[in-house]
């Protein structure tokens, strides 16, 4: 591996970190501006297009997981797969927990393409998979899983 793909998945690696950050934190201005103008984000139930939509999904979900007493919690990653696709692009795969107020409660895979802009790497889409839950959980009544 030479040193332009080594710094490539160092900030690769950055961005996947920021983004658990700030959601994570309620940033949600700068979760979003993680995002290319343009990019897409898929759920199991939604599929949004732009900052704006995405914002609103950030902000709704945020809300809905405070409601229920889901936060504070942490989503924690691993498994972290980039795969360049030249010096510009590449996808990215991952696991996540989300771990809240009463432990784990979900998880979840992200599959995402990422590109280099001026601003530096962002998802230009990004598809985010609950795939399993604990029992009980408010995520399958908040995230239309059922």
């Amino acid at each position: 591996m030479d040193d332009s793909e080594l710094r490539l998945r160092v900030a690769i690696g950055d961005l996947l970190a920021s983004y658990q950050f700030f959601a994570d934190t309620g940033r949600f201005d700068e979760l979003v501006g993680l995002f290319t103008p343009d990019a897409e984000f898929r759920t199991n139930t939604e599929h949004l297009v732009g900052r704006e939509s995405i914002r609103e999904f950030f902000a709704r979900t945020g809300a809905a997981f405070a409601a229920v007493k889901l936060l504070p919690g942490r989503h924690h990653l691993a498994s972290v797969k980039v795969t360049p696709d030249g010096e510009t692009r590449a996808r990215t795969y991952a696991c996540f927990q989300f771990i809240g107020v009463g432990g784990l409660d979900h998880w979840g895979t992200y599959r995402d393409t990422v590109v280099h802009t001026p601003d530096g790497w962002r998802f230009a889409a990004r598809k985010a998979t609950v795939e399993g839950h604990v029992p009980d959980s408010p995520v399958v009544r908040l995230l239309g899983l059922d």
